[in-house]
């Protein structure tokens, strides 16, 4: 595939308020899919694995060419090609065609309890009848109704329906077996309602025989849906459901052995308006025999922008108007983000910059697909991390493989886009065909843990400080939240202790702008069982050593991987200018941070240029902040800051944002080292921080006042 695409993910809820799910063989309450827009035009992409479906997550390797095409991919892009010919040439599909009538679907769901509908698989109550007989007012004659094993409150559903005046058509999606189903069609004309059965879809798994003989033992019509890709046709049946989102009209009505004179019904896959509106078409255009269709299922929604412009009365769909398959306006409108292909179009060069805080200067044009994240060094002086699509695929593809991510997954994204963490949050999503839900702007910890239980999330990026809200707010988490990784700054043992009391699956990590988010992350599997706080394990693709190393084994961290930056871009108050990333032998990046590395675990021992010398002895304020921690003190409002001392060669400054009590300050003084304790306290109203809420340590100094030791 070299053709451009863009995709958008939907979630359609069915509506109701009981448990059932739209067929027997799902229990889902919430379809979620893909709009995609290609060739200028626009598909709908709506797997049921339940039904035989690749999964998403398949359907999504196969857009980007890592997996054969699919059925369901070839019909969506076929979709985007017909309906971009007619919008480039200014033509509404539907000119001159005339939709067929559909039948009403029902489902135990559209009734709530307190209306009278009877428990389980279509019982009947009063609300049941009271909406059978609107139908039948609006113009319907058949009705559909999903049957499963436990198929006796169906037949209530069908007395309802056979009083109001309806004909029924009933799905069983193959879960019967042969003596079930004779046993419930003879219970049907035990209560006289054989008569009104139009047809039976799929009433036990295809086989012409065993077909042909239920047919003849029960009187009634057999329609057959869903055969595996591949399969061959025979008989057995005397009515053809076809899902245009499924399989090619033409190529059915020439390649398969299919008698011409078998009418058909056309029906759609329960998926997007768009791909509804697809089916409408290909029925619409067909000359055959054909039945009422199913076409109307946008009815059985929560209603959106798109499912009330097709209106939701009578037999006959209310088509939008406009060009192609029409909802002009509504689809340029919608976020389209690219996919991220290899060997689709490379976007142009760009640096993400934070609106409130610009770049000074300008900065070095990127080449064709590259992307730059602006950060700043222990100078202070901006500089740009630049990236290309393979690093930034790389690490998504790392993290998806380590989270076990895939097409059932719901990202939260509250970091910004321009930070590398919140962009490859989108980039994940792409690759593993997760969903994501954003949220930006100013950071509440109620709005986010809120947003987690309405939404579904279960995948979310935070910042140590992020978690402390969360902790300090006593917020418990959401059962659905399976995974909340904590980087951009260490994170003390006792907040994740307080964090996972309160349900959060908080996964420490470790990562960098230069090596495009996480390179070590806890296991999750550690997070559920373990009592103190998993350690981090390099993630797939990530090599790492220490060079200089000291007796307790701790150097500086080197790593190496596919996901490295290529270059960076460094400002010297003037000009800007771009240097190679790597410049270590074999590929190897030097961080700033210390650690022991031991097989695939890292332990991390703070900043390296945090390291200062006390009373000649080499002293990290990471490790000081982590004893204070140990000691009592609330994390995240407080930092430990070294100041030159003629002396000492450096103070350690406790600079704080709350009264320290004096107990804490006691207990960490009779366990510290001399060259390790505190000079002085100094309260400020905020510590400096990143709009990510990390602390600006290279900005700290200048808040502590001269000492006045004489």
């Amino acid at each position: 595939m070299n053709h451009d695409l863009d995709w958008w993910r939907y979630r359609l809820r069915l509506k109701g308020v009981q448990d059932s799910g739209p067929n027997a063989r799902s229990a889902r309450r919430v379809l979620e899919g893909i709009l995609i827009r290609a060739r200028g035009g626009y598909g709908c992409l709506h797997p049921w694995p339940e039904l035989g479906d690749e999964p998403l997550s398949h359907q999504w390797d196969a857009l980007h060419g890592r997996r054969p095409s699919t059925r369901l991919v070839r019909r969506a892009l076929e979709c985007c090609r017909l309906d971009g010919e007619a919008r480039r040439e200014g033509r509404f599909l539907f000119e001159n065609l005339r939709v067929p009538e559909s039948h009403a679907t029902f489902l135990p769901g559209l009734v709530g309890k307190r209306e009278g509908a009877g428990e389980g698989n279509g019982g009947a109550g009063a609300g049941t009848a009271e909406l059978f007989r609107q139908w039948r007012r609006e113009g319907f004659t058949i009705v559909k109704l999903k049957g499963n094993r436990g198929w006796q409150p169906l037949l209530e559903t069908m007395e309802a329906a056979m009083e109001a005046g309806l004909r029924v058509r009933l799905d069983f999606n193959a879960v019967l077996t042969a003596l079930e189903f004779q046993e419930f069609a003879g219970a049907a004309a035990a209560r006289g309602l054989g008569g009104i059965v139009d047809f039976v879809e799929d009433p036990v798994p295809y086989d012409p025989e065993v077909w042909r003989r239920l047919a003849d033992s029960t009187g009634w019509r057999l329609a057959l849906d869903w055969l595996p890709e591949g399969a061959v046709e025979a008989d057995g049946f005397t009515v053809r459901v076809l899902k245009p989102a499924v399989e090619a009209v033409s190529d059915r009505n020439r390649d398969r052995n299919l008698d011409p004179g078998v009418p058909v019904v056309f029906t759609s896959a329960m998926d997007h308006p768009v791909g509804q509106l697809f089916a409408a078409w290909e029925a619409a255009r067909f000359e055959g025999a054909q039945l009422e269709a199913g076409l109307l299922t946008h009815r059985l929604f929560e209603a959106d922008a798109f499912t009330e412009m097709l209106g939701s009365a009578g037999p006959v769909l209310r088509l939008p108007g406009g060009t192609g398959l029409g909802f002009d306006r509504l689809l340029e409108s919608l976020p389209w983000l690219p996919l991220v292909r290899r060997g689709n179009r490379r976007m142009p060069g760009r640096v993400l910059q934070n609106p409130r805080d610009p770049l000074g200067g300008k900065p070095l044009a990127l080449k064709e697909g590259e992307i730059g994240f602006p950060t700043s060094g222990s100078t202070g002086l901006p500089s740009v991390v630049v990236h290309t699509d393979d690093s930034l695929e790389a690490s998504a593809n790392a993290v998806n493989e380590w989270l076990e991510a895939g097409s059932q997954d719901v990202w939260l994204r509250v970091l910004p886009l321009f930070h590398v963490g919140g962009r490859q949050i989108h980039t994940r999503a792409e690759l593993a065909g997760s969903r994501v839900v954003e949220r930006e702007g100013k950071w509440e910890a109620a709005a986010f843990a809120e947003c987690c239980r309405t939404e579904g999330v279960t995948l979310a990026s935070l910042v140590p400080a992020q978690v402390f809200d969360l902790v300090s707010a006593g917020l418990r988490a959401p059962g659905t939240v399976r995974a909340v990784v904590a980087g951009g700054g260490a994170l003390e043992p006792s907040l994740w202790r307080k964090a996972r009391d309160l349900g959060w699956p908080v996964l420490p990590s470790y990562g960098a702008s230069e090596a495009a988010s996480q390179v070590a992350t806890a296991r999750i599997s550690e997070v559920a069982v373990s009592d103190v706080m998993p350690p981090l394990e390099l993630l797939p693709g990530w090599q790492a050593r220490v060079a200089d190393v000291d007796v307790n084994g701790t150097g500086l961290l080197e790593l190496r991987g596919p996901a490295l930056a290529s270059a960076r871009l460094v400002f010297d108050g003037t000009d800007w200018r771009r240097i190679p990333f790597i410049q270590a032998d074999g590929g190897w990046w030097r961080a700033s941070d210390r650690a022991v590395v031991q097989g695939r675990e890292l332990r991390f021992a703070g900043r390296a240029d945090r390291v200062v010398k006390v009373l000649g002895e080499l002293v990290n304020p990471a490790s000081v902040e982590s004893a204070l921690v140990e000691s009592g003190l609330d994390c995240g409002g407080f930092a430990v800051v070294p100041v030159p001392d003629g002396r000492k060669e450096n103070e350690l400054v406790l600079v704080t944002e709350r009264e320290v009590p004096d107990s804490v300050l006691e207990r960490y003084a009779a366990t510290a080292a001399p060259f390790a304790r505190l000079s002085r306290v100094v309260r400020v109203d905020a510590l400096p921080r990143s709009p990510l809420g990390k602390v600006r340590y290279g900005s700290l100094p200048g808040l502590i006042p001269p000492s006045t030791r004489g």
